[in-house]
């Protein structure tokens, strides 16, 4: 098993770390759900009718029939159509006892003002039945389910007008190098801007996650370590960019031992993206990532993303999509599982494009996938399959 299948393998067995809050429900999207969401009725609750139409009785069909009524959406008939007679219908309105069928208006054609005859022998039903969708007490949603589009669209449909979901963990944000400057600033020499924390907070957002501190800082042992202690105080979960590996000014290390963290791992054995930590102390979390844009971009997708979201107690579950390679994948060493940036197109083909390592961060503008590449796995020809994960 490689370290990085290791790693997938501790993050499952984490504990859930925040508390539960109840919501209302326009405010749950991208939440965490913390309870099954159970039915309080059938769904449709009636038989209702699939389009604009005529309710009858099937047998009736290819007869002219005599038209008692209209029933509109939101109305209730306490009619019983009988033979050769049916009731002018709408989409979504309740179909009448004693109605087995709803043709189309398309295929009708009105004889005279009362009557009306279905010119498709072979109708469908057009029914939507009572509890088709679900039944009364049916679990629609499981408890860790992360709330997107069609979900609210359920909670509401089952009457949940209030939401409990995992509380959102506070999280501060700390680039360190003594290199970096604003995005504002022209880099003197031996400076470069700072990226990774534009690109972190992105990936935040994409979670439904902020921030209470957003930081930079120099290489500086004593005021990182009094900035991390002042930090610990208000946040539940700190992530550092850069400082993590271990060159003589990476302190994020040394740090954590001092303060007594247990450090769950501190190399991910993916390439780029090795040096990165994971570390624990009373209920507070610290993500250590690499100052490497590409490098800290895979550790997030692939790593920390999933270890937020199992901290949340979220199903998460990372899509991975199978294509065909498009070139040919070549390395020297396999020593690590390699994360290669590339572009996957509807076809499901995978296509190469220019990247020069962990540095390369224009190579993530055109990629729109990170190709996989396994343990032990110097070559992937073009033609054979191959994992990415989309981004």
């Amino acid at each position: 098993m490689s370290k990085y299948e290791q790693i997938q393998d501790s993050i499952k067995n984490l504990p859930f770390s925040f508390e539960t809050e109840e919501l209302p429900l326009e405010n749950a999207f991208m939440r965490v759900l913390r309870e099954n969401v159970i039915a309080d009725m059938d769904m449709p609750p009636f038989h209702k009718s699939a389009m604009d139409g005529y309710a009858c009785r099937f047998e009736d069909i290819g007869n002219e029939m005599e038209v008692l009524e209209v029933i509109q959406a939101g109305m209730f008939s306490h009619l019983t159509p009988g033979k050769n007679q049916c009731a002018k219908i709408m989409t979504g309105a309740a179909v009448p006892a004693g109605c087995d069928c709803v043709f189309k208006v398309e295929d009708s054609v009105e004889t005279d003002e009362k009557h009306v005859k279905c010119t498709n022998p072979k109708t469908a039903r057009n029914i939507c039945y009572q509890g088709e969708d679900y039944r009364l007490n049916e679990v629609l949603i499981q408890q860790g389910t992360i709330i997107s589009t069609p979900q609210m669209a359920v909670l509401a449909g089952a009457g949940y007008a209030k939401v409990k979901v995992t509380r959102q963990p506070k999280i501060s944000v700390i680039a360190t190098g003594s290199e970096l400057v604003s995005p504002s600033e022209k880099p003197k020499p031996g400076q470069i801007r700072n990226s990774n924390t534009s690109q972190l907070l992105s990936q935040l957002r994409q979670m439904n996650l902020d921030v209470v501190a957003n930081l930079m800082l120099v290489d500086d042992f004593k005021l990182l370590t009094e900035t991390f202690t002042k930090e610990l105080q208000k946040s539940d979960l700190i992530i550092f960019t850069g400082g993590a590996s271990v060159g003589d000014f990476d302190f994020i290390p040394e740090i954590l031992q001092e303060q007594g963290f247990k450090i769950y791992w501190d190399n991910t054995g993916i390439k780029p993206g090795n040096p990165m930590t994971f570390s624990e102390k009373n209920g507070k979390f610290v993500i250590g990532l690499s100052g490497n844009p590409v490098s800290s971009l895979a550790q997030f997708e692939l790593i920390a993303k999933p270890l937020i979201y199992k901290l949340l107690e979220a199903n998460y579950q990372p899509l991975r999509i199978l294509g065909t390679m498009d070139f040919d994948y070549q390395r020297k060493k396999a020593d690590r599982v390699a994360i290669v940036p590339v572009i996957i197109d509807e076809r499901g083909l995978i296509t190469e494009i220019p990247f020069h390592g962990s540095a390369h961060i224009n190579a993530l503008v055109s990629a729109n996938a990170l190709l996989e590449v396994p343990l032990n796995t110097t070559t992937i020809n073009k033609g054979e399959p191959a994992h990415v994960r989309p981004l």
